[in-house]
């Protein structure tokens, strides 16, 4: 372990075995850094071109020693020595050894030589070369794969300060990074980091910013640095921030401008110029941020999954071209989908989480950009990453860009990123589906007059339901593909189906045995009719009744009040708040389709009166309990009930003749 002298004299020696970070006094500008170099030990990050460690000496008066961490060094007084450090490299961090009895300010050039550096397994002093005033959380973000600790001198104390990627909190005395800086890490295996600039992409509120919260503008900046800089740190790309606009239309004008221009749709897109080293272009409107979001990328609400979505586009297009264009809708958006995920959840999204969005099996059908490309493509990328590694989803791009500028078709890109040809890969996406889906299937046996039912499926547990529907053929037939386990528990599924005629409200559940219950409550989902803890496809064998569900029931209000008035009609499940409105016709008939099976009650509200009453065999009551019940499978024909006034539908307690 490398550490600096603890005493004034000669050579370096192992100090103190934890570590830490100090916050210099610096004044940064677009020309210079300014630190300030206490007396004893200080930890200074060289970021600069490669320079003679010599020179120090002649810009520092106070400078004693240079030392490199590891075995060489360089003193102000040392005759020519063979093992002596010469050269300051880029990225690498130094100690400087100040014999001074007073703090000491150094200027230098601020603008880094490079930002891309390449760092070997074991403790080492790195610079930090990206903007100012970053937490030591922010400034190793690139290195947390392989980070197993890192150590900050605090050169005020001359002590270091420990911290782990691992801690949910920075110690309390830890200050933020200035660039310039250095800090020593421990890797487990070598890294390129990838150190941002600080600079943002031009920002234009189309529509102005006048009727939107003082701290609009301050919330998108905040969630835009939160995205490029995670885009520096796992991506290892930034866009060049000067080609670059972020577009945001504020008001439904401006956001219809944007939309004929670019040929968008509703939601964000971004666009790429038709010539290389153009401008590219993301258009978010305003409201992707809602009400109540705070800088940061902090809530779910948050725009920073849209504008990571996006921005992963523009790096499509940075690194493939034009050829971007011509790739599969679904891995256009697949890809997205995952960087998405990853920058905002700052997790890898797990493999089943991924296969739950879509229950689509044939990937080569899906090759337009909008034709559910983004469900099926993060399906389908989740297994190229497990196969490839995550970094796949950025040299994916890469490759393409080679292989435009070699002339060579798209796939060979894929290939070499992926490791699988196109064709194999389809075949494997449509094979491992197969073992995360089922199928449920049956056919429908119907009279030849009934028309086709509709059918429906949701998991048993699902609050709301989250339906599944099938086509049902013209000869029964319907299928269903269905995840088979629960994400993340791995426990089967079990599912209910619900069937209904197309022209009615008609509800029936379906069981494993074919039979039908009618009618079917909305708050009974606990029925299921299959588990899919198999592959088997289950066969349902449904006989369709003759009376599935009946025409239409019928009522009339007649009289002088009755033929004139404004009224709405319910058919209830008797005993029940279930009600079905009927939709009115002409001469004030009212008409419905209700489910099979059930008595009813009919109540008619009068809007005008602002009161409802229960139909009778001879009137209107507002007592439920004198009320007829009408039977859904009795065809009962056309009811009518008269209204001569308008205290006829409204008085209490008494029938109204």
């Amino acid at each position: 372990m490398s550490r600096p002298l603890a005493a004034a004299g000669a050579t370096i020696a192992l100090l103190l075995l934890c570590a830490g970070v100090y916050q210099v006094s610096a004044a940064d500008d677009d020309d210079a850094i300014t630190t300030t170099l206490h007396p004893g030990w200080n930890l200074i990050g060289w970021i600069h071109e490669a320079a003679p460690a010599a020179a120090l000496f002649d810009q520092l008066a106070g400078l004693n020693l240079i030392h490199d961490g590891d075995e060489r060094s360089a003193r102000r007084d040392a005759s020519d020595d063979s093992a002596a450090l010469r050269t300051l490299q880029p990225g690498r961090g130094y100690w400087l050894y100040i014999d001074s009895e007073q703090p000491i300010e150094w200027t230098r050039p601020a603008e880094p030589i490079t930002r891309r550096f390449h760092l070997e397994p074991g403790e080492q002093l790195v610079a930090w070369a990206g903007p100012s005033d970053r937490s030591i959380a922010d400034v190793l973000l690139g290195l947390r794969d392989q980070l197993t600790v890192a150590w900050r001198w605090v050169a005020a104390d001359q002590r270091f300060i420990p911290w782990s990627p691992n801690s949910d909190l920075p110690a309390p005395d830890m200050p933020a990074f200035d660039r310039g800086e250095a800090v020593q890490v421990n890797l487990v295996e070598a890294a390129e980091w990838l150190h941002p600039t600080g600079d943002l992409p031009q920002l234009q509120f189309a529509g102005g910013l006048h009727h939107l919260p003082d701290n609009f503008r301050d919330v998108v900046e905040a969630d835009l640095r939160f995205v490029v800089e995670q885009f520096v740190a796992k991506f290892k790309f930034e866009a060049p921030a000067e080609r670059l606009h972020l577009r945001i239309p504020t008001t439904p004008e401006a956001l219809q401008r944007q939309q004929d221009i670019f040929n968008g749709g509703p939601g964000a897109w971004a666009y790429s110029p038709e010539r290389p080293g153009g401008t590219s272009m993301i258009v978010m409107p305003h409201h992707r941020w809602g009400d109540n979001d705070e800088p940061g990328c902090g809530v779910v609400s948050s725009a920073c999954s849209v504008l990571a979505h996006e921005y992963f586009h523009i790096l499509q297009y940075e690194l493939a071209g034009r050829l971007r264009e011509r790739v599969p809708g679904w891995l256009l958006e697949g890809t997205a989908m995952w960087a998405m995920h990853i920058v905002f959840d700052r997790r890898e999204p797990l493999f089943d989480e991924a296969q739950a969005f879509t229950n689509e099996l044939d990937l080569a059908s899906r090759s337009d950009r909008y034709d559910y490309a983004h469900e099926v493509g993060f399906a389908a990328v989740a297994m190229l990453v497990e196969r490839a590694g995550a970094e796949s989803i950025v040299k994916i791009w890469e490759n393409l860009g080679l292989a435009a500028e070699a002339g060579e078709h798209w796939t060979a890109g894929f290939a070499r990123a992926f490791d699988v040809s196109y064709p194999a890969f389809l075949t494997e996406f449509a094979e491992r589906r197969k073992r995360v889906f089922g199928v449920i299937s049956g056919r429908f046996r119907m009279a030849k007059s009934q028309s086709l039912p509709e059918i429906r499926m949701h998991a048993v547990g699902d609050s709301p339901f989250a339906w599944y529907h099938a086509d049902v053929e013209p000869d029964g037939r319907f299928e269903f593909t269905l995840l088979r386990f629960e994400p993340g528990t791995m426990e089967p599924v079990r599912y209910a189906l619900a069937i209904s005629r197309k022209d009615s409200a008609c509800t029936a559940r379906l069981y494993s045995d074919g039979t039908l219950s009618f009618p079917s409550s909305k708050s009974d989902p606990d029925h299921s009719v299959a588990s899919l803890d198999d592959e088997s496809v289950q066969m349902l064998d449904v006989q369709l009744p003759a009376a599935f569900c009946l025409d239409r029931l019928v009522f009339q209000l007649v009289g002088a009040y009755g033929a004139g008035g404004s009224f709405r009609v319910q058919f209830c499940i008797a005993d029940t708040s279930d009600c079905v409105h009927a939709d009115q016709l002409s001469g004030n008939r009212f008409a419905t389709f209700v489910p099979f099976e059930a008595n009813y009650w009919i109540r008619v509200t009068d809007y005008v009166a602002s009161c409802s009453a229960y139909v009778t065999d001879d009137g209107l009551t507002q007592d439920p309990e004198r009320a007829s019940r009408i039977a859904s499978n009795e065809r009962s024909g056309l009811s009518k009930v008269r209204l001569d006034s308008a205290s006829d539908s409204c008085a209490p307690g008494s029938y109204v003749r």
